[in-house]
This record gives structure tokens, C-alpha cells and sequence, in this order.
């Protein structure tokens, strides 16, 4: 990491130490107009230093302001221009460490948020995908079961075949075929329900049974 050096810290701070031993006292003392003086002189070299830092010039100028601030409501005093200084930047050294350090606290518990919900999100599709491939399944398996005619009209309903295509084929009639079909999908819906304490997962299991009997049969 780059950051500015102790020579660079005292060329870039444009005050005059002898003028700012002479507001020193008034600094101590919380006199308004020596605190000015010390933000017009250092207020800019310090948001340049903890720049170097933290990279952010915007984040810097906070650390800073933050840092005046809590010096103006603080009991601390100090001997000497150099002390002050010194405690000044040796905070604002600090202070910006912490920021880096947080900031890649918080960027670490943000990725790991976006890692758990793609997790999430992965495990959810992954077992509404295993759910549907079961429902298929066993749709299948109980088709087979159904009597012959009947399973013949579910058969060619899953094929896309219409109401009266299915009549044709079959030599009979449409009406015959929209009964046996309704008796059929009573049965599947019976015996799919039947299963469903198995899957251990009725929710998604009812709202994928009905979704595929409405793509099959309707």
C-alpha cells in the first residue's frame, strides 16, 4: 500500500509553525477563530495524505472532518505545533486503516450474502426441477395403469392431440373422450396426492401437479 511518508506529511502542511504555536493556545482553549486559521492551513494537505491511503477523496474529507470534530468536543491539550500535528496525523493514519479494514469487512459479508443466495437460489430450482421429474414420472407409471381406452385418451392428450382428433382416432365420441378423460385425471390427481407424503414437499408438489396436468390435458 502507497502512502505518504513523515517528510511528505510536513511539505505538504502550509502553516507556519511559529504562527501556529501562537494560535496554539487558542486552539486549546476551543477559540473559534484559531480553529479556522488551523482548517484553512491543514484542512486540504490532510485530505491529501489520507487520500494517498484510502483512495477516495470523498471518504477522505469524512475521515477528516470527523477527526476536527471530534478534537473540538474532546478535553485533550497540547504542548507544542509539532504535538498537535503528530497526534493529527498519526489519527487520521489510523482512522483511514480502519475504514480500509471495514470496507473489506463489508465487502466480504456482502459476497458471502450473494454467495448463500446463489446457493439458495440453486438448491430451490435444483429440487423444484428433481419435483417436477417426479411428478412426470409417476404420471407415467400410474397412465399405465389406467384401462385401455382410458389410458389410450391420455395418451394422445399428452401428444397434443384434441378432444375430437382423439374421438376420431378412436372411433368414438367426443363426449366419451372429455369423460374418460375427466375420470382419469381424478385418478392421477388421487394417486399423485397419495405419493405426495413421500416427496415431503406438498407445496411445491401441488403447485408443479397442477401446472403439468394443465400443459398435458387441457
Amino acid at each position: 500500500m502507497f502512502y505518504l511518508d513523515v517528510n511528505d506529511i510536513w511539505r505538504l502542511i502550509e502553516i507556519d509553525m511559529v504562527n501556529l504555536e501562537s494560535i496554539l493556545s487558542g486552539i486549546n482553549a476551543k477559540n473559534e477563530r484559531c480553529w479556522e486559521q488551523l482548517y484553512t492551513s491543514c484542512y486540504a494537505a490532510m485530505c491529501v495524505y489520507v487520500e494517498s491511503i484510502v483512495k477516495d477523496m470523498d471518504c477522505s474529507k469524512d475521515i477528516v472532518q470527523d477527526l476536527l470534530v471530534n478534537l473540538w468536543h474532546s478535553d485533550i491539550r497540547f504542548a507544542s505545533g509539532r504535538e498537535l500535528m503528530g497526534y493529527l496525523y498519526k489519527s487520521l493514519y489510523n482512522n483511514s486503516l480502519l475504514y480500509i479494514r471495514n470496507k473489506r469487512k463489508r465487502a466480504m459479508i456482502l459476497d458471502k450474502i450473494d454467495q448463500e443466495k446463489e446457493n439458495e437460489d440453486f438448491s430451490k430450482d435444483f429440487m423444484l426441477d428433481t419435483v417436477q421429474e417426479e411428478i412426470v414420472r409417476l404420471l407415467h407409471l400410474h397412465i399405465g395403469d389406467l384401462p385401455r381406452v382410458r389410458r389410450q385418451i391420455m395418451k394422445l392428450s399428452i401428444s397434443g392431440f384434441s378432444g375430437k382428433e382423439i374421438a376420431d382416432k378412436l372411433g368414438i365420441s367426443v363426449n366419451t373422450v372429455k369423460v374418460q378423460k375427466n375420470k382419469s385425471i381424478k385418478y392421477l390427481r388421487d394417486r399423485l396426492i397419495h405419493c405426495r407424503r413421500e416427496l415431503d414437499l406438498w407445496v411445491a408438489f401441488r403447485n408443479i401437479f397442477y401446472m403439468v396436468l394443465n400443459l398435458w390435458f387441457y
